[in-house]
C-alpha cells in the first residue's frame, strides 16, 4: 500500500525511538510506585443508577453523598493528581439544593426517576469539556478561557439532576496517549502511580479507577476515551457518530463534517450498568430514538465475532494477558451464546494504524497551538522546546509540524488510504449488520510506565481505526495481570448499535466482575 521510502521512515522512527528512551529504563530502577489507599466508605460502592434511587427516597442525602466523593478526592489526588479544577463549595451547595427539593417536591418517585436520572448524583468532566464558570483551557498554560456556558453534553447532565465535582486532567489540547500538561502536570495510574493512566481522558479514568469519581464525561478521536478505560480498568464508551453533540469542547475544529465522523464525546463509568444511562442522557433527542437503547437486548442471540493479534508489524505483539483475555470472553460466549464465536482475520488490518492515523491528522482547521492549520511558527516552536523555553508539550508541537508536512504525502496515498478505509468499512459492515459484535483487544499490553508513549505510539491503532470507521466501541475491563494492572478489550458494532456492545458489556460485568480496586 505505502512506497519503500515511507516503510524506511516508519521503521528509521521506531528503532530511534527505541535508543533514546533507553535511558528511562535505569532511572525506573530508582522509583517506587505507590498505590492508592483502599476504599472505605460504601457509599463510595454504590452503582449510579442504586445512588439515584436512594437519594430519591430520601435514604440518603445527595450532600452525604458528594460528601463523601469530596473526602476520597482529596485523599487520593496527591497520588494521581488528576484534578484540573474542583467546584466543591458549588457541587455541595447543588446537592443542598436537592435534598431540599426532595423535601418539598410533590413529585412521585417515578416522576423524578423520569425527570431527573441522575438526581443529586456526583459526575466529573473532561477538563477539555466546557463547564460553566470553569476555565476552559484543555491543559494549556497560555489559554486562561473561562467557559461562560456548558457545553451540551454538560447541560444534558445538568438536566438529568447529575451535580459536576470538578475538571479533569488532559493533556495538552488532548494531543497525547499519556496525560500531561505544563498546568499541573502528569496524572498517574491508581492501580501503580509509575504507570500512566493514558490519555487523553486520563484524569477521568484515573479517578473512576481508584473509587473518586462514579461516571464521567471523556472524548475520544483516537481512542483518547478507550485507552485510559482499559489501563485504569473501568468502563468506556465510544458512541456512533453524531450520536453527542460536540460542542462545547475544546479543541474544536472548523470542518464539523470531517470533525464529527471521527471525534465524539462519551461516557466513562465504574459500573457497566451506567454506561447505558449516561449515553441515554447526553445523546442528542432524535439519536436517543435511533439507538433504541431501552429495548431489551437478548445476549445470547447476539452473534460474537473476535479478532486476536492484528496482523500489523507496526504495534506490539499482544502480552500473554491480553491473549488469556480474549480467550476467556470467547469461551465464556461460546457457553452462553446459541452459536459459537467466529474467528475472524480481516488482511486489511495489517494496515489499521498508519491509515487511521493520517486520516485523522489529514482534517483541516482543527485547533492547535500555531495560527492557521498548517502549523505556520512550528520550527521556532521546536527551537524554543530544545533550550526548554517552550509553553507547550512535544506532542502539541509535534502536531504541527506533522501538520505543517502532510502536504508532502503525495495525494495519490491519500486516496489509497480513503479508497482502504471504505473497503475495510465494508469488510466489518459484512458480518456486523444489526445483531453481531467484534471483540478485540483494546490494546497489546497494560497500561505503560510514564514516558512510554512515543516509543509505543503505534500500540493506539487497535482504537484508532474504529474512529476513523465511524463504528461504536466499549472498552470492558475483564481482568487483571500478573502484577495487579487492569486488562480490557473492545467490543466493536454497526453504527448506531451501541445498544449491543452496551449488552455485551453488561454480560461481562456480570461474568468477570468488571471494575475492582480494593
Amino acid at each position: 500500500m505505502y512506497p519503500t521510502s515511507v516503510k524506511l521512515v516508519i521503521w528509521t522512527v521506531k528503532a530511534f525511538l527505541e535508543v533514546i528512551y533507553a535511558p528511562l529504563f535505569l532511572i525506573r530502577l530508582f522509583k517506587k510506585p505507590r498505590k492508592c489507599p483502599p476504599i472505605t466508605n460504601k457509599l463510595l460502592l454504590l452503582p449510579a443508577t442504586e445512588l439515584a434511587k436512594r437519594i430519591r427516597k430520601k435514604q440518603i442525602p445527595s450532600t452525604e453523598v458528594v460528601k463523601a466523593y469530596i473526602a476520597r478526592i482529596e485523599e487520593v489526588n496527591p497520588i494521581i493528581n488528576a484534578v484540573l479544577e474542583a467546584r466543591f463549595e458549588r457541587a455541595l451547595q447543588e446537592a443542598k439544593q436537592v435534598d431540599k427539593l426532595l423535601q418539598e417536591t410533590d413529585l412521585s418517585e417515578e416522576q423524578l426517576e423520569e425527570k431527573f436520572p441522575l438526581l443529586g448524583v456526583p459526575i466529573s468532566i473532561k477538563g477539555s469539556i466546557a463547564v460553566a464558570g470553569m476555565i476552559h483551557s484543555a491543559g494549556r498554560v497560555d489559554h486562561n478561557v473561562v467557559a461562560p456556558i456548558d457545553a451540551i453534553p454538560v447541560r444534558h447532565v445538568k438536566g438529568a439532576g447529575a451535580i459536576p465535582l470538578l475538571t479533569s486532567n488532559v493533556p495538552e489540547l488532548c494531543m497525547n496517549w499519556e496525560t500531561k500538561n505544563k498546568r499541573i502536570g502528569r496524572t498517574a495510574n491508581p492501580y501503580n502511580s509509575g504507570r500512566t493512566c493514558g490519555g487523553s481522558s486520563g484524569g477521568e479514568a484515573s479517578l473512576i479507577g481508584c473509587g473518586a469519581s462514579l461516571l464521567g464525561l471523556g472524548s475520544d478521536i483516537a481512542g483518547s476515551l478507550r485507552l485510559p478505560a482499559h489501563y485504569c480498568g473501568v468502563w468506556g464508551h465510544k458512541p456512533s457518530p453524531h450520536v453527542v453533540s460536540s460542542e462545547g469542547h475544546y479543541p474544536d475544529c472548523k470542518n464539523k463534517e470531517e470533525w464529527n465522523k471521527v471525534f465524539t464525546i462519551g461516557p466513562m463509568a465504574r459500573y457497566a450498568s451506567d454506561l447505558k444511562i449516561l449515553l441515554n442522557i447526553v445523546a442528542e433527542p432524535d439519536a436517543r430514538n435511533l439507538l433504541k437503547l431501552n429495548e431489551t437486548v437478548d445476549v445470547k442471540k447476539i452473534k460474537i465475532y473476535y479478532m486476536e493479534e492484528v496482523k500489523s508489524p507496526l504495534p506490539n505483539r499482544l502480552n500473554s494477558a491480553v491473549i488469556s483475555a480474549i480467550e476467556r470472553v470467547r469461551t465464556h460466549f461460546d457457553i452462553l451464546c446459541d452459536s459459537n464465536c467466529t474467528k475472524v482475520d480481516f488482511p486489511r488490518m495489517k494496515h489499521c494504524t498508519e491509515a487511521s492515523y493520517l486520516r485523522l491528522l489529514n482534517i483541516e482547521d482543527v485547533d492547535n497551538i500555531f495560527e492557521g492549520s498548517r502549523g505556520d511558527g512550528v520550527y521556532l516552536e521546536i527551537l524554543r522546546y530544545l533550550v526548554c523555553q517552550s509553553k507547550h508539550e512535544f506532542t502539541s508541537i509535534g502536531y504541527g509540524f506533522l501538520r505543517r508536512n502532510i502536504h508532502l504525502i503525495p495525494p495519490k496515498i491519500m486516496n489509497k488510504i480513503y479508497k482502504y478505509l471504505d473497503d475495510l468499512r465494508n469488510d466489518f459492515l459484512k458480518i456486523l449488520k444489526d445483531n453481531a459484535v467484534v471483540i478485540l483487544p483494546t490494546c497489546p499490553c497494560e497500561a505503560t510506565h510514564h514516558g512510554d508513549v512515543l516509543r509505543k505510539i503505534f500500540n493506539p491503532g487497535y482504537l484508532s481505526i474504529f474512529n476513523a470507521l465511524g463504528f461504536p466501541v466499549t472498552n470492558c475491563p475483564v481482568g487483571f495481570n500478573k502484577n495487579g494492572l487492569p486488562i480490557g478489550i473492545q467490543v466493536v458494532a454497526a453504527p448506531n448499535c451501541d445498544r449491543l456492545t452496551l449488552a455485551v458489556a453488561e454480560e461481562l460485568e456480570k461474568a468477570f466482575g468488571g471494575w475492582k480496586f480494593n
